[in-house]
């Protein structure tokens, strides 16, 4: 074993297979079962608080005899070589920092499967405990096999067959099951020159589903078997497509932009960058604000749907810094006012009923930035503007004005829209602060010619000064159209002006559509479930929605990562999102906000948000009382425009479902809150 690193404990915890902690001098401990299970809960969940890991390991045994079970535990652990392997200092406990974990390393032998978790016990007196940890050796398995997909793919891409097939065969032996194993089986052995070992490979998949599960191939491997039979599939893998397609190394042909937004930083001034879709906002701006060495970058977005609901922005936004500064220290007011949006913080204080108690909210807010930038430099970042809430626009405006125009401020803001996506309102909000010198506006035009085609070769594209007329013809210059076109161009293999147009007939959502239509079906619904949701969507969530498991969400995210349809948690550009919805069939659309809105419900979601999902799934009747819970809300926190608008919306619902009494209660509410609050 190699000697430990710097700063780490010498101690290896091996938990995959036989369970122990291993020296770095070649010693080993076994560890008993119960102790076991707690350093296993430690690594793979990051820790927890004692009476919870006292119930797991000991349930039925009372409170105070499990906790000194666990103290017993924990002192017998301590007497290793005398060294903290568990961190006990508050109420929780973790594993001490510099543990290696065999289970957190990325697996050895790809596409085998890991030894089991806690392989040599058995947890039957504990059923939560047994449940946890067959849990987490299916999440195990699924990150193994993941991963053996992921080479499959590299190696398939990059033209090693020969190694592709060996894992894909690897990954089928660990899960026979899986048709997406067996088709990369036949695919490849065809790929390789030999036909009648992929239609052998089609044949076994038919006996183990038949026999297994008393079902035929899906039709897209029936399919793929008749491509084979018929000799009407390609022989070679599609061309990779290079990393400098997919994010060019240099930014072209922003010079100018950047001078603007540099002066903007001298001056302590507010940065704003707008432009079309795919002009490249994003890419501006996280560039220039990384140059900003000096300073720590935090990033946040708008989320399609945000605008639902007030303060869906700013409730996202807000945990995020909390989560970047966890020890951040808050007096109490602030934290119960920001309560108000954040319930984890504590109680919140009674909703509000007059202007004092808005501006004490937005000083709380207010102070927390403020704290903020005491603890050194910073910048806050948001992207995608025009999909926030109203809400959350206007309380920033009142929380950064307070910094903006200050050279010495530590804090420095940033924000992106996308061109002429700007309500009215949020415009006459902003443009107050542009000609006042608070803030800065850079807008992006499109590339010109000559740095659509400084951008053709940085990204290394074959033929590239003869494509460049013919490409700024087609984008008119927009970077992200020429990126798509490029992509296009690679995954064919054909670098050719006529392919440049047929890259880009009609428009850019034609050529992400062919990514989709290459997607597996389990995939493909991930992306519309996700597209669906629009904001604050996790694998989870969609989970819920398609009502699968958490290993079928897994493999499809990956799927969509490595189409490049997702990035972690979120579409990989607006674009993509916009193709994936208007691309929904209608009856399938209907469907799937219907089971939005239930899943959104029984989480607790903002009831607006719920609303929209019902009446995107065509069920008004179900929207209306949301609508209700939408307006109560909204009168919480001051927003009777907004309120009255969402009660005079459940009216004219009730009134369309021929339920007059409904309506009339609704739309007297809407005229109460207008002649008592005064309006906005």
């Amino acid at each position: 074993m190699p000697p430990a690193p710097s700063g780490s404990l010498p101690w290896r915890l091996e938990l995959l297979g036989s369970a122990q902690l291993v020296h770095a001098d070649g010693r080993t401990l076994r560890l008993d079962r119960r102790t076991a299970a707690l350093l296993a809960v430690l690594a793979l969940d990051g820790g927890d608080r004692r009476a919870r890991l006292a119930a797991l390991l000991w349930p039925g045994t009372p409170d105070a005899a499990a906790r000194n079970n666990l103290v017993h535990l924990l002192r017998k652990l301590r007497a290793v070589d005398g060294a903290e392997l568990i961190d006990a200092s508050d109420a929780s406990l973790r594993l001490a920092p510099g543990v290696s974990v065999d289970a957190l390393e990325a697996p050895q032998h790809i596409g085998t499967p890991p030894r089991p978790l806690l392989a040599e016990f058995e947890y039957d007196d504990a059923p939560d405990l047994a449940d946890w940890v067959l849990s987490q050796r299916e999440t195990l398995s699924a990150r193994s096999l993941a991963a053996g997909q992921k080479t499959v793919a590299v190696h398939e891409a990059a033209g090693r067959l020969r190694e592709a097939l060996e894992t894909a065969e690897r990954l089928l032996l660990a899960d026979p099951l899986s048709e997406e194993f067996h088709r990369a089986v036949m695919r490849l052995n065809y790929a390789l020159g030999d036909r009648p070992a992929a239609l052998r490979a089609y044949q076994r998949a038919k006996v183990v589903l038949r026999q297994e599960l008393g079902v035929e191939p899906l039709p897209e491997t029936v399919r793929l078997a008749r491509a084979i039979d018929q000799g009407e599939l390609p022989g070679v893998p599609d061309a990779a497509i290079p990393l400098s397609a997919l994010r060019p190394p240099n930014l072209i042909g922003r010079a100018e932009e950047w001078g603007l937004l540099e002066a903007a930083w001298t001056a302590g001034r507010g940065m704003i960058v707008s432009g079309e879709a795919g002009s490249g906002k994003s890419r501006l701006a996280v560039d220039f604000l990384r140059s900003k060495t000096s300073h720590q970058l935090l990033l946040f977005e708008g989320r399609p749907g945000d605008a639902a609901a007030p303060y869906t922005t700013h409730a996202r936004t807000y945990r995020q810094v909390l989560d970047a500064y966890p020890d951040l220290d808050l007096p109490d007011w602030v934290r119960r006012e920001l309560a108000r949006i954040i319930p984890t913080l504590g109680e919140a204080p009674p909703p509000m009923t007059a202007e004092a108690d808005k501006l004490r909210f937005y000083e709380a807010k207010v102070e927390m930035i403020r704290r903020v930038a005491l603890r050194g430099p910073v910048i806050l970042a948001s992207d995608d503007l025009h999909y926030m809430d109203e809400a959350s626009i206007e309380a920033g405006g009142y929380v950064f004005s307070r910094f903006w125009g200050d050279a010495a401020t530590n804090l420095r803001t940033l924000f992106a829209y996308r061109s002429g996506a700007l309500s009215a309102p949020v415009m006459a909000r902003i443009q107050p602060l542009i000609d006042a010198g608070l803030v800065t506006l850079v807008t992006l035009a499109p590339l010109d010619e000559p740095a659509v085609g400084a951008l053709l070769a940085e990204v290394e594209l074959p033929g590239a000064p003869q494509l460049s007329p013919e490409l700024y013809r087609l984008t008119s210059g927009n970077p992200q159209f020429v990126l798509e076109a490029v992509k296009a161009m690679f995954e064919t293999g054909r670098f050719e002006r006529a392919q440049a147009g047929a890259a880009l007939s009609g428009d850019v959502s034609a050529v992400i559509g062919g990514r989709l239509a290459r997607l597996t079906p389990g995939a493909l619904h991930a992306a519309r479930a996700a597209a669906v949701l629009q904001s604050d969507f996790s694998p989870e969530l969609v989970a819920d929605v398609l009502h699968i498991g958490l290993l079928d969400i897994a493999t499809a995210w990956e799927e969509l990562e490595a189409a490049q349809i997702m990035h972690g948690e979120r579409f990989a550009h607006a674009l993509v999102l916009e193709t994936v919805l208007a691309q929904i069939p209608a009856t399938a659309r209907r469907l799937l906000h219907r089971s939005a809105a239930r899943t959104l419900a029984q989480q607790g979601t903002q009831p607006a948000r719920v609303a929209r999902q019902w009446l995107e799934g065509g069920d008004p009747v179900q929207a209306a009382p949301w609508l209700q819970r939408a307006a109560e809300a909204s009168a919480h926190t001051l927003r009777w425009s907004e309120a009255a608008g969402f009660y005079r919306e459940a009216a004219a619902l009730y009134a369309a479902a021929n339920m007059p009494e409904e309506a009339a209660a609704v739309e007297q509410a809407a005229e109460r809150l207008e002649e008592g609050s005064g309006r906005e």
